[in-house]
């Protein structure tokens, strides 16, 4: 989750506060590091569980996610003060012969530690939770540029392939190539209205997201007859898993531009989905211009950092993207995600 605290944050905060809290315990207790060490360790491990769980509340409303990580911080904290006390209890009386007693670490008063490593670890707690609630605004302001971004999505289309759709039509008609005609106006209607009629904001099944991007490919090879191919290969026990809708649309608009476009010979897109153990795979593998292989062709950072930022608000860290030439003179994108049904 962008802007979550991780457990790499979490344990470095932990280590810090917590030592920082431990060592004026440790100035005036000589000898006592038996009955601090335990404690120190177990709210280490308790911050880093929280950060845990608080990641887990990302797909929970506001008002929710903050109830139940309240909650979870007090528990916490319960946990905490308990753990102390009956290190105290059970170690302290060995550590400190006689039940020494120090100001401010008192072994008698039990239910006075108590209260006071309730309250030292609430507050700490409290501020792992702080920088949760912090980066859960941080991430629903984000969300709503990325909403706004793509309910645009719907309503922009890139002009050069609508012009050059429409000139291709109109050549095609003085040829005398009705049926391509025809073909290419249908592919058209069905993806503008597919298109526009998409709620941004929902996931699709990847049947219809394969669709769409079938109509796009269809367009375009009728444009590049001559020297485009193009191949889908979506097995059927996955046509109904979920995915982003346009999540596809920026990788085959750039093995279009970035592949066919630009290029003197012929060209095949390869557009497949495949399982991998809970995780779906989604490729889209495209030949390069000669003059191309080795390096990322310009212009492809925008849809590319389109997709990795609508990966990010939806699936957290438990997504992966790759893309970059591969062996053969192709180029390979790459989108894994977790296995979802509807």
């Amino acid at each position: 989750m962008a802007g979550m605290l991780n457990g790499r944050e979490a344990l470095v905060l932990a280590v810090t506060l917590w030592t920082a809290l431990s060592i004026n315990d440790i100035l005036m207790l000589p000898g006592g590091l038996p009955i601090i060490a335990p404690g120190w360790l177990s709210s280490i491990l308790l911050a880093l569980l929280l950060a845990r769980v608080l990641q887990r509340l990302q797909n929970l409303s506001k008002v929710q996610a903050i109830g139940f990580g309240t909650l979870c911080v007090f528990a916490a904290a319960t946990t905490q003060a308990v753990f102390d006390i009956t290190v105290i209890m059970t170690v302290g009386p060995h550590a400190l012969p006689g039940g020494q007693s120090v100001p401010g670490f008192a072994i008698a008063n039990t239910w006075e530690k108590a209260l006071l490593q309730f309250r030292f670890s609430l507050i700490w707690n409290g501020i792992v939770f702080g920088f949760y609630v912090a980066a859960l605004s941080l991430l629903n302001a984000q969300r709503r540029k990325l909403d706004a971004e793509m309910r645009a999505l719907r309503y922009e289309l890139n002009p050069h392939f609508l012009f050059n759709t429409l000139n291709s039509i109109a050549g095609l008609i003085e040829e005398g190539s009705a049926g391509r005609a025809d073909r290419m106006v249908l592919s058209l209607s069905r993806f503008l209205q597919k298109t526009l009629s998409l709620d941004p904001l929902h996931d699709v099944p990847l049947a219809e997201e394969i669709a769409l991007q079938r109509d796009y490919l269809e367009i375009e090879h009728e444009r590049f007859a001559d020297r485009m191919a193009f191949d889908i290969r979506l097995p059927a026990e996955l046509e109904g898993v979920m995915v982003p809708n346009l999540i596809l649309q920026p990788l085959i608009e750039n093995a279009v531009k970035h592949g066919v476009g630009p290029s003197r010979k012929h060209v095949a897109i390869v557009l497949e989905a495949k399982r991998e153990g809970d995780h779906l795979v989604l490729s889209v593998e495209n030949d390069l211009p000669t003059e191309d292989m080795g390096r990322k062709p310009p212009g492809m950072g925008i849809g590319l950092r389109n997709i990795r930022e609508r990966l990010q608000a939806r699936f957290g860290n438990r997504w992966r993207f790759s893309s970059g030439p591969v062996d053969g003179g192709r180029y390979l994108a790459t989108i894994t995600l977790p296995l979802r049904n509807a």
